[in-house]
């Protein structure tokens, strides 16, 4: 009776094993994985999750502190924080920062050597318009293209 009992439970336990292997590694396989950004004037460099600046270029280029992000998901992430801009008056060296409410919209999730990426970006300033491509607004929309924002 023993060896009837020993040989039903070790059929139980392969059988579990062989199928739980299965879900488990489907699980895994499945499982997102977390997009970056990239970040200042570097390229295909400097991959991040939830870093604290968004550097755009250099110079008197606009930066972004992000101070909290409040989600960072597979498709999007959203953050508060601090538009710095440099007025570049006489010079961007000698120029003048200014401080301004943002709000960041991550989305667009495209992928780069295996590397989910965040390929659009939004700037909101609510109650300061900037001009950025050719016009002035509130809004900024952004576009990681060939290794640079755009």
């Amino acid at each position: 009776m023993n060896k009837f009992i020993k040989r039903i439970a070790l059929a139980v336990i392969t059988l579990a094993v062989g199928f739980g292997t299965p879900a488990v590694m489907a699980g895994t396989a499945s499982a997102a994985v977390t997009p970056v950004i990239y970040n200042y004037a570097s390229g295909w460099n400097n991959a991040m999750v939830k870093p604290q600046w968004i550097t755009i270029g250099q110079g008197g280029s606009p930066m972004a502190h992000t101070w909290h992000w409040n989600t960072w998901g597979p498709k999007t992430a959203t953050s508060t924080g601090t538009l710095w801009t440099n007025n570049c008056v006489p010079n961007c060296a000698q120029g003048k920062t200014s401080y301004h409410k943002l709000y960041v919209t991550l989305y667009w999730v495209k992928w780069h050597n295996g590397q989910p990426y965040f390929y659009g970006m939004k700037w909101y300033t609510p109650g300061y318009k900037m001009k950025m491509h050719g016009s002035w607004s509130s809004t900024t929309y952004w576009h990681f293209i060939n290794g640079f924002w755009r």
